[in-house]
């Protein structure tokens, strides 16, 4: 039993000098192979010397390397780039509409009577001069009681209640309509309110200027309907041979006293697609009071045509030769020979 405990120390003793070799002295050795000793310099030390980089590679490295030791800097201040500014720019009308502008004109008294006086119908009224909108010629009109010039065709009595613009079809299109104040009106001539003009209610032309340049005034003497004593005052003037087919809206007194709210509706209607509208409001009162609105059409031009170079014969100077004098060689004087004297004879001695 002794001797059994005897080898069993003595294996386990060679089995721990084992493991010490194995996990100890064998890897220190190893290393050792890879240590460089320093010669000549005492306590020398190994160090790590980095190559030279150039100064783009460092800004690289600053920014993109997380084992490089260069301190990080700020970044590039943000800096504020201006922003250019929406600025609102007056956008010149397209062709084929009409144009607006402001004014003060007075209305002019109409004195001639339509005989329109009823509530939702038309009148056809017959023009002293032709008259051209959004291009196309009439010689007559149908005015409406409820504010509209129709020169297309007769749209009432459907046409009582306006609508903002463009307005669809009711008996027919509102094409090539006048809107002077398109509201529920009545010029019927037995309301109260039609003692605030000397004529009464109705429809009234009169004629301004001579030959070629009149001017063909139509006047509104109406009533709000379901306030008969509040009287409207408005005109449409058309003007003769306007190379901008002109015509102008005035507005007098117009409105009403008891609070109720209207649909006014102003501006002028062409073929589809083509309109100007210069109100549409609900309220009291209309936009424009006592005050006038002038209408200038823009056509559309025809393309200008382009002159096409034609090639033109021009004359080419041609050198003429010039004659040149030419040395002739005279004929030199020869010399007039001398007289030799003739030799005397020398006597013989």
């Amino acid at each position: 039993m002794k001797r059994q405990n005897k080898w069993s120390t003595k294996a386990e003793f060679a089995r721990g000098a084992f493991y010490v070799l194995l996990l100890v002295v064998i890897p220190f050795a190893l290393a050792q192979q890879h240590v460089i000793e320093p010669t000549g310099v005492p306590d020398a030390h190994l160090v790590s010397i980095r190559p030279p980089v150039s100064q783009q590679q460092a800004i690289y490295d600053r920014y993109n390397n997380l084992e490089t030791k260069i301190p990080l800097s700020p970044g590039p201040t943000a800096t504020a780039t201006a922003t250019a500014s929406a600025t609102a720019t007056h956008t010149p009308t397209p062709c084929g509409q009409y144009w607006t502008t402001s004014g003060t004109l007075p209305i002019v008294p109409g004195t001639t009577d339509t005989g329109n006086h009823c509530d939702n119908c038309d009148t056809t009224v017959t023009l002293p001069f032709p008259f051209r909108l959004y291009g196309v010629t009439y010689t007559s009109v149908m005015v409406s009681s409820n504010g509209r010039l129709d020169f297309l065709c007769n749209n009432e009595p459907a046409g009582g209640f306006g609508v903002c613009l463009p307005a669809g079809s009711r008996n027919c299109p509102f094409d090539y309509t006048i809107f002077p104040l398109w509201t529920e009106l009545d010029t019927d001539i037995d309301l109260i309110g039609c003692s605030a003009w000397a004529n009464g209610c109705g429809i009234f032309t009169s004629i301004s200027g001579t030959a070629p340049n009149r001017i063909f005034n139509i006047e509104w003497h109406a009533l709000l309907n379901f306030t008969s004593n509040t009287p409207q005052d408005v005109e449409v003037r058309l003007y003769e041979n306007d190379p901008n087919q002109r015509f102008d809206v005035i507005y007098g007194l117009v409105g009403n006293a008891f609070g109720l709210n209207y649909l006014w509706v102003g501006g002028v209607q062409g073929p589809p697609g083509f309109f100007t509208e210069d109100f549409c409001q609900t309220g009291v009162s209309p936009l424009r009071t006592n005050m006038s609105r002038t209408y200038t059409f823009v056509p559309c031009g025809s393309p200008t045509p382009t002159a096409t170079p034609t090639a033109t014969a021009t004359a080419t100077f041609t050198p003429t030769a010039t004659p040149t004098a030419t040395a002739t060689a005279s004929p030199r004087e020869r010399p007039t020979p001398r007289a030799r004297p003739t030799p005397q004879p020398h006597p013989t001695p």
